[in-house]
């Protein structure tokens, strides 16, 4: 073998370990990968963190399921520096409603969608929405709270109807406590908003009149 033939070896040799080492794409296992691409292509001051592009922010909780139209998620943004700018991967299945470092998604169609978050600095994080249809009415009336506890003025909690037959009334107890975001208050969920400290109750009452309530801590 003479040295011509060696160099080409161990040129092609390199080239191989390169290819195996260094990845060709990554999939960030949320919602439509297309979407998201779309989304970044589209917003190039803004970091992809599936490609390693960020690292420094989060989104809390990193996934939520919404499975009635009008179903609501509550989102927070952690780390990075203000101003916070909340967005969707795909604008016809949902839209997100900003308020400085907390966002509430809201779903015009079930189904799967991204809530990007990011800050000043373009240092961005994403949170997967998943949903599957089927209706909520019928059965035994049931109301929860997630999280069934706010630490702090401005801190919010979906607080979503299950059973029942729709549409749906919403009521606190303590209108000084806190109260909802939005004017839609006729949907299987609805947001709340911690105003101030004491205990409080979320009541939501269904067409037919069937009553249930849920208390919120707020220390």
């Amino acid at each position: 073998m003479n040295a011509n033939t060696v160099r080409k070896w161990v040129f092609a040799m390199g080239m191989a370990v390169v290819s195996a080492v260094v990845p060709v794409g990554c999939d960030s296992g949320t919602g439509d990968s297309s979407e998201l691409d779309n989304y970044f292509q589209n917003h190039p001051s803004v970091s992809d963190p599936r490609n390693g592009g960020s690292g420094v922010v989060t989104i809390t909780p990193d996934s939520a399921v919404v499975n009635t139209v009008g179903g609501r998620a509550v989102f927070a943004f952690n780390g990075g520096t203000a101003p916070y700018t909340w967005d969707v991967a795909d604008s016809s299945k949902g839209t997100i409603s900003g308020s400085g470092a907390q966002g509430v998604y809201t779903a015009t169609v079930v189904g799967e969608n991204d809530v990007i978050a990011y800050d000043g600095s373009g240092h961005a994080a994403i949170a997967k929405i998943t949903g599957s249809s089927g209706s909520s009415s019928g059965g035994v009336l049931g109301i929860s709270a997630s999280p069934s506890s706010l630490a702090s003025y401005g801190s919010m909690a979906v607080i979503k109807a299950t059973g029942g037959v729709a549409p749906y009334s919403w009521a606190v107890a303590d209108g000084l406590k806190g109260g909802f975001v939005g004017p839609d208050t006729t949907g299987s969920s609805v947001v709340y908003s911690r105003n101030a400290a004491g205990d409080n109750a979320v009541t939501v009452t269904d067409s037919t009149g069937v009553r249930a309530s849920v208390v919120i801590v707020q220390p």
